[in-house]
């Protein structure tokens, strides 16, 4: 799939699979490294959860693993953050000046909850910090999940609305639909291994079943243009004291990188993430 065809997608459907991102000869090595920094975090991971749930706030479901920045405890996939195709989409969107926004390890153990239909920040209604509906019909920020196992309906591929990305609003608002039920235009997205699903962070998704016995391992990477403030998401800054802790609301947080991590990345990723080195 070219850049053109991924806007293309990107402009009517809200999304597009990007297929072979990690080679199919490198794939396994990724995973399994990326897997084992997630093992070592679960304990943690579930606690963080359940610490945000305890306060009365939507997040996830059982069963699910998040792991900000992840990209601090593994650099395995570094590489193929400025996959061409997926960097000349968002500069195409962006122009010149773009970042990553967050680098989360994501892993849906078997059984798992079904999630709620959102969108990802800042159209999270859910979060403490986010734009207000109604929203402008532009662009703002592009997710993408790095499919490091399979998603199919067995393993719980993601669940997306088509189209919804041009709605003024989303369900994590509440008040439209019931947002923890199926949808009849809901697709459940398929793609091999080393795929990236690419989406409009404005797309409506939620999390699906893993039937499977084993995990489904996956990154959450996001990219924004220079505009956009993420310092709401950064724990300690003004605007994280102001609109989350002030507020006591959902956290959204995304760990600063260690220096010693950021000289380590490939000198065509760290333009990407130096605005979000620790100081």
């Amino acid at each position: 799939m070219q850049v053109e065809e991924i806007l293309g997608h990107l402009g009517v459907e809200g999304y597009c699979v990007v297929e072979g991102v990690i080679p199919a000869d490198e794939i396994d090595a990724v995973r399994e490294s990326v897997a084992a920094a997630m093992r070592k975090e679960y304990e943690a991971a579930m606690a963080r959860s359940a610490q945000v749930r305890a306060k009365g706030h939507r997040i996830g479901g059982a069963g699910v693993q998040a792991v900000p920045g992840i990209i601090n405890l593994n650099q395995s996939f570094a590489p193929y953050l400025v996959d061409a195709r997926l960097i000349g989409a968002v500069q195409a969107l962006f122009g010149d000046f773009y970042r990553i926004t967050n680098i989360s390890g994501m892993v849906n153990h078997p059984g798992n909850d079904r999630g709620y239909w959102h969108a990802d920040w800042p159209y999270n209604q859910t979060n403490a910090a986010h734009i207000p509906a109604p929203y402008a019909d532009a662009v703002s920020k592009l997710s993408s999940l790095w499919m490091l196992t399979e998603f199919s309906p067995e393993t719980g591929g993601t669940l997306v609305l088509p189209g919804s990305h041009r709605a003024p609003t989303n369900p994590s608002g509440g008040g439209m639909i019931d947002r923890e039920a199926p949808h009849p235009a809901e697709v459940q997205v398929s793609g091999s291994a080393g795929s990236v699903l690419l989406l409009d962070s404005r797309l409506w998704h939620c999390v699906a079943v893993n039937q499977s016995r084993a995990p489904r391992v996956a990154l959450n990477v996001g990219y924004a243009p220079w505009w956009l403030n993420l310092q709401p998401t950064r724990e300690g800054s003004e605007d994280y004291q102001a609109m989350v802790v002030e507020r006591d609301g959902k956290p959204n947080k995304t760990p600063p990188v260690p220096r010693a991590v950021y000289e380590d990345l490939p000198d065509g990723v760290q333009p990407l993430l130096r605005h979000w080195v620790a100081e």
